[in-house]
């Protein structure tokens, strides 16, 4: 009996070192995300629902991600946000592990634009998946409905003489090329031949003659609006500038062009370094959630993957950024641009 009660207790202890060590091997989930990609109750609730503690770094810029990821190879985070611009780059520098679709099972419950990834540029690389969609919107276009009162259908509207001093221009080459190269209906904005750069060009400077300003910020868009009598506005920011004009108390609407759209879409991508993938196919899974999306929506103005919201709708064509041929190249021109009579 004795020795039935050692064997026991032997058991017992060997049983509860074994959990012990089993918890101080387990991995911490480390995240690194844009602010408002993670929020604390979203953080609690995977944690709550999964058992996997979740640690976020934030970061503010893509360049930081870079040097955060390449710095340590991959090796100092699991999963991190990226847009599909920049995937591409993690890809080839082999800091981002290919994504098992099937282990997240919302991604068949997502909206139908974004369900075959296939059809999603920049997200694969010889048939295997890098990076799932999240959170993007659309750079559209916004109207004074008491200044325009026939709802624009194209970015072709800006160069209406109609409304020269009274449109609000991005500040920006690489985009402004890209948009302008859709309305002059070239397929690809992103890779640019010298003759349609040129042409661009001639076609930007006729728009610098409607333009009233260049603005950087949505916030400097908000002022210069609110100072002045503007009809439309190019809206890098999109679903945010449009919600903070509205909250201003701006008379304005929204609209997609028909010739499409630029769009950011940001993913979740797995790290080359990650200790436990299943955990970051798990934060993944839980990220595309309806109820995530619609909480990020909610909060951010960001339309999402999960859940239709005004930033575009389902017959909307929206191009997604990719890097630019020649981001140098384009800069040096647009200030051609704005310093031209």
């Amino acid at each position: 009996m004795k020795l039935k009660h050692l064997l026991t207790g032997i058991a017992s202890t060997g049983f509860a070192l074994s959990m012990m060590a089993s918890a101080a091997m387990a991995e911490t989930l480390r995240v690194m995300a844009w602010d408002g990609y993670a929020d604390k109750d979203w953080v609690a609730d995977f944690t709550a629902k999964t058992g996997i503690d979740v640690d976020v770094v934030f970061i503010g810029s893509d360049d930081e991600i870079w040097a955060k990821m390449k710095g340590s190879e991959g090796k100092d985070f699991d999963v991190f946000a990226i847009n599909t611009a920049q995937l591409q780059r993690y890809i080839a520098a082999d800091l981002v592990s290919p994504i098992d679709v099937a282990a997240l099972p919302d991604q068949k419950d997502v909206l139908p634009r974004f369900r075959d990834l296939s059809k999603v540029g920049g997200l694969e690389k010889d048939g295997k998946v890098y990076g799932i969609p999240f959170a993007f919107d659309s750079i559209g276009l916004i109207y004074d409905t008491d200044k325009v009162k026939t709802p624009p259908t194209s970015m072709a509207v800006l160069w209406d003489p109609a409304y020269q001093g009274k449109v609000l221009a991005y500040d920006n080459g690489e985009h402004n090329f890209s948009f302008t190269a859709l309305v002059l209906g070239d397929p690809d904005p992103f890779h640019l031949s010298a003759d349609q750069m040129a042409a661009i060009k001639t076609k930007l400077v006729d728009l610098k003659h409607n333009v009233l300003s260049f603005y950087t910020t949505s916030d400097e868009a908000l002022q210069i609006y609110q100072n002045n009598d503007v009809a439309l506005i190019w809206a890098n920011y999109g679903q945010q500038q449009f919600k903070a004009l509205k909250d201003a108390g701006a008379h304005v609407a929204y609209i997609n062009p028909s010739e499409g759209a630029l769009a950011w879409l940001d993913t979740w991508a797995i790290s080359k370094g990650v200790k436990d993938k299943s955990a970051a196919e798990k934060w993944i899974n839980f990220m595309i959630s309806k109820k995530v999306g619609a909480e990020l929506s909610q909060r951010t103005g960001f339309g999402n993957s999960a859940v239709e919201t005004g930033s575009a709708g389902a017959n909307d064509k929206l191009v997604w950024l990719q890097n630019v041929e020649d981001p140098l190249k384009r800069s040096d021109l647009w200030n051609e641009i704005k310093a031209a009579p």
